[in-house]
């Protein structure tokens, strides 16, 4: 196993986890897990992965050094898809000590036995001394758990931000420019919105906070994913943007069906929005009947939309399963808690009194959704009034984003 050049002294020795097909309950094609090794005239090793990867990644910095030699271990992060390997490397890199927050610290005491291990606890603005190389440390809590910091290497600019600025993917490419603009943008946005939305005024927050010690950021390398070096810049503009609520005049209806009528009423809303110009994703959600859209590819559209709509027919008074374990999910996202808050509505079908509109209008409302429509209900199938009236509850929608 062979360890990646990101600059002179500095590798990536991480673990790429193939088969990873779901995570946090969202999709995803595998993942890696980064690991850096950091040379001066001493020798730090930032990060891990989980346990069982340990051969993977000591295999790679046997073809840097002697994994014995080196001096420090530095932890961004407690959660264990980085810090299952501790113990062996421990294990194998007696007395060296570790390098961490103070809440990181107590986070390792209640995942493993730390006894007899060399924790050094760290603040922002702490440094460490390598012989030719610096590290800065910054803590960063809540991004994403409280424990949480980054490493930033002085001498080569490069920035070891742990999760943020990640990308679940596996992939043979380790850079930005390897893997393609695109395709690495695209998987920030989806490792975006299913994580970070939440956190995004403490995004902000550190992004000022960074950007006020003047420091130059060349490289960032996150914890998952491909390292940013032809577009850092980029990744960076993206987070701000992302967390300001910057979107698109883009709608994303999503809905579920039991015979159909909220499909019909689902298409006629989108031919509205078309119709005024718009862009719109229509997301059947996924249940067993249909191939449909997982719920973490439908907030990747979501995040950058003005407008969210959502369709459900009323089963025993309620939204259907699929819609409330969705609406479940976007609650505890919270997109409004982005910069721009985003509008919506709700729209069903129902053969007795309805309810499951409503329900999902206030679901809405504690996602910090700005309802903006009184609910729009059938009984049983639409009929063409029905249908023309939800389409032009689309390009009511439509015009009401572009007045924003």
């Amino acid at each position: 196993m062979m360890a990646t050049k990101l600059a002179p002294g500095v590798h990536w020795v991480g673990a790429i986890d193939w088969n990873l097909r779901e995570y946090h309950g969202y999709t995803l094609p595998g993942t890696t897990y980064n690991a850096y090794l950091v040379q001066g005239e001493k020798t730090a090793l930032i990060d891990g992965a989980y346990h069982g990867f340990e051969g993977e990644i000591l295999g790679r910095i046997g073809s840097v050094c002697d994994p014995a030699t080196i001096d420090y271990i530095i932890v961004n992060h407690i959660e264990m898809d980085h810090s299952g390997t501790l113990p062996t490397f421990v294990e194998k890199m007696p007395d060296t000590p570790i390098y961490c927050t103070g809440r990181a610290a107590a986070g390792l005491a209640r995942h493993y036995d730390i006894s007899g291990w060399k924790i050094h606890v760290v603040k922002s603005g702490d440094t460490l001394d390598l012989g030719g190389k610096t590290l800065t440390f910054l803590e960063a809590p809540m991004l994403h758990w409280p424990d949480s910091m980054f490493t930033y290497l002085v001498e080569d600019a490069i920035l070891f931000p742990n999760d943020a600025f990640g990308q679940h993917v596996a992939s043979a490419a380790r850079f930005d420019d390897e893997l393609g603009k695109d395709a690495a943008m695209a998987h920030a946005q989806k490792f975006f919105a299913n994580l970070i939305i939440p956190l995004a005024p403490k995004v902000l927050k550190k992004l000022d906070e960074v950007g006020g010690l003047g420091i130059d950021i060349r490289m960032i390398a996150p914890s998952h994913g491909i390292v940013w070096r032809s577009y850092a810049g980029d990744i960076l503009k993206a987070y701000t943007d992302w967390s300001r609520g910057v979107a698109k005049e883009k709608v994303t209806i999503v809905y579920d069906t039991m015979h159909g009528s909220t499909t019909m009423m689902a298409r006629a809303i989108a031919e509205g929005i078309m119709a005024e110009g718009a862009d719109v994703r229509v997301c059947l959600l996924r249940d067993g009947r249909y191939e449909g859209t997982h719920r973490s590819d439908i907030v990747t559209d979501i995040l950058d939309s003005k407008a969210v709509i959502i369709g459900s027919p009323t089963l025993q008074d309620e939204v259907l399963p699929t819609v409330a374990g969705f609406l479940s999910y976007l609650r505890g996202l919270a997109p409004g808690r982005l910069g721009a808050k985003k509008i919506g509505c709700a729209f069903g079908s129902h053969g007795g009194m309805g309810g499951a509109v409503a329900q999902a209008e206030v679901a809405l409302k504690t996602a910090g959704i700005e309802v903006i429509d009184g609910g729009f209900h059938v009984n049983y199938r639409p009929d063409s009034d029905e249908l023309a009236r939800a389409y032009e509850l689309g390009r009511r929608v439509a015009r009401e984003i572009r007045a924003r």
